[in-house]
């Protein structure tokens, strides 16, 4: 009996960015965080989805094209689709926070990313269907990478909610030159 390895293939894709997503939100080994907490800004229902989205979508839509009817072959091992979604549901509860040290922001317990890398920031607004939308308002905070020898430091999203945005905003002035 040969073996299917498109089976197999799939549901390890969906495993793979469920894992992903899991360690955005939570790393288990993470070192002891640098420096002492300015603020801890937690996050909404509206920003977590923001910060998974790539992998959230991809891995719904990787669902719904395998589960046609008419996809031909089995793309996934059975049950795979209602773990992947619970999965994704479970990630999305996961409580998210920003962190703000003397060294730097992180998701959580994350390895923190560096004040000293980053050159300057940008403060916008929500996109406009969604301030007019009943979800929790989203301020987009863009932390913008320093020149470095070659090339530039990666730049950084931040969604912060509302009520957060004035004193993340106080301590970023203060920390990114």
């Amino acid at each position: 009996m040969p073996i299917e390895w498109q089976p197999l293939i799939g549901s390890s894709f969906v495993s793979f960015l469920l894992a992903f997503m899991l360690v955005k939100a939570w790393v288990p080994f993470a070192p002891k965080r640098p420096g002492e907490v300015l603020l801890e800004v937690p996050l909404g229902w509206a920003q977590r989805f923001l910060i998974h989205r790539t992998q959230g979508l991809l891995l719904v839509l990787y669902l719904l094209l395998g589960s046609m009817p008419d996809a031909g072959v089995n793309w996934f091992l059975p049950g795979t689709q209602p773990a992947g979604l619970a999965g994704l549901a479970l990630v999305l509860a996961l409580p998210l926070r920003y962190v703000l040290t003397t060294n730097g922001v992180s998701i959580n317990n994350g390895v923190p990313w560096g004040w000293k890398t980053f050159r300057s920031y940008e403060v916008r607004p929500a996109a406009p269907l969604l301030r007019m939308s009943s979800l929790p308002s989203s301020t987009t905070l863009q932390l913008l990478g320093r020149p470095q020898g070659r090339g530039r430091a990666p730049d950084r999203t931040l969604y912060l909610p509302a009520a957060a945005v004035t004193p993340a905003t106080r301590i970023i002035r203060r920390c990114v030159r």
